[in-house]
């Protein structure tokens, strides 16, 4: 059976009332018979043990009083720590050291200065009775508070280890989060552009003329069917745990994505600074300029994109593109998955991106860091 703070206090109570009036009626016994108010007087103080805990204070003052009142009575003298050393270890127990120890040295005072008065030895009071009083009173008062320091730090302790917990959950969330983040960007970035291609090119093979170039279109859509059927199988893969993404591409790849809008019979322009930057900065504008060219195939009216990327400013990195459609002001203004996932992308490097729609077209503009200052999850 455990032993819970209550059982403790109830343990502690018998004990201080059995030991109390053992010891006050050896002394007592010695002169005939023993007066009741002993035990009576025992049993008041083991009895507040009881509220020790809650009371501490309180039952530093009454024991105090309850020494002084036993030596009022002419009670024979017993010794200071044997009545006063369960409410000083309490006290200490209790976060209340420095109120044990001044009521420690003012008993100590008081019964050496009234066993003196009463007759003692003085070698024997000031000599050994004092210091096995003395010796004991410090030894209660020291386990008390360790007693108190072991528990505050065992809850410290425990508080960690439950804020630790917690950490790591909320961590595990972000991180599957993030992680699905990540996977419908990846989806609406390479198979949404692979699908809005093929659309395309279905288009312009249900309207060419010539046997040769609706041959090409059709070409066309079954290669952007197989890229979309391609990325959707790794992406299964990844969510059965059995693959990962392939590295996105870089900036040497972006003149790529002008080879479809071209062959649509869009203007493309097409500019990219030889620059080095972190590979994930560039896989971040091959993104960008991917789904800024999705959106002018889906929904822009213009027949010409211009694409820049370069250096603004000094680790600056610039991405711009714009077409010249006049109902680009539309629903790409709105937030949509691509936009969001634009933004995401360069927001967790510590870049800026503006979205303008006008009369003047469409324009995407970017902002980003060539050494990635990272606040959230990759691109």
């Amino acid at each position: 059976m455990s032993l819970t703070p209550r059982r403790t206090d109830v343990l502690l109570c018998v004990g201080v009332t059995v030991v109390l009036a053992v010891v006050a009626n050896s002394h007592e016994g010695r002169g005939g018979a023993v007066n009741p108010l002993v035990y009576l007087w025992a049993l008041g103080l083991g009895l507040l043990m009881l509220v020790r805990r809650s009371h501490p204070l309180l039952v530093l003052a009454l024991t105090s009083l309850g020494f002084f009142s036993y030596y009022a009575a002419g009670f024979p003298a017993i010794g200071l720590a044997v009545p006063i050393a369960a409410a000083l270890y309490s006290a200490a127990e209790m976060g209340h050291l420095r109120a044990a120890i001044v009521t420690s040295v003012l008993l100590v005072v008081t019964a050496t200065g009234y066993r003196l008065l009463e007759g003692q030895s003085p070698s024997f009071v000031l000599g050994y009775e004092l210091s096995g009083d003395a010796a004991l009173i410090v030894a209660t008062i020291a386990l008390g508070h360790s007693v108190r320091v072991g528990r505050r730090l065992r809850q410290r302790t425990d508080q960690v280890t439950r804020l630790l917990t917690r950490q790591g959950e909320l961590d595990d969330v972000a991180q599957v989060r993030e992680d699905r983040m990540r996977l419908a960007r990846e989806l609406h970035d390479s198979i949404g552009h692979s699908l809005s291609v093929a659309a395309l090119y279905s288009d312009i093979a249900r309207e060419a003329l010539a046997e040769d170039a609706r041959r090409d279109a059709l070409d066309l859509v079954r290669s952007s069917i197989t890229d979309a059927s391609a990325h959707l199988r790794q992406t299964v893969a990844v969510l059965r745990g059995r693959g990962q993404f392939d590295p996105a591409a870089g900036l040497d790849e972006v003149v790529s994505l002008g080879v479809a809008p071209t062959a649509a019979g869009y203007a493309v322009d097409v500019q990219v600074d030889q620059i080095d930057v972190a590979p994930e900065v560039g896989a971040a504008a091959f993104r960008l300029v991917q789904e800024a060219i999705t959106n002018t195939l889906r929904h822009s009216n213009g027949r010409s994109i211009s694409v820049r990327i370069g250096m603004q400013e000094p680790g600056l990195l610039g991405v711009r593109v714009v077409d010249d459609g006049t109902a680009a002001a539309g629903p790409q203004i709105q937030d949509g998955h691509g936009l969001s996932g634009m933004r995401e992308r360069v927001s967790a490097l510590g870049g800026t991106l503006d979205v303008d729609a006008g009369p003047q077209g469409w324009a995407v503009e970017a902002s980003i860091p060539a050494v990635p200052v990272m606040s959230g999850g990759s691109s």
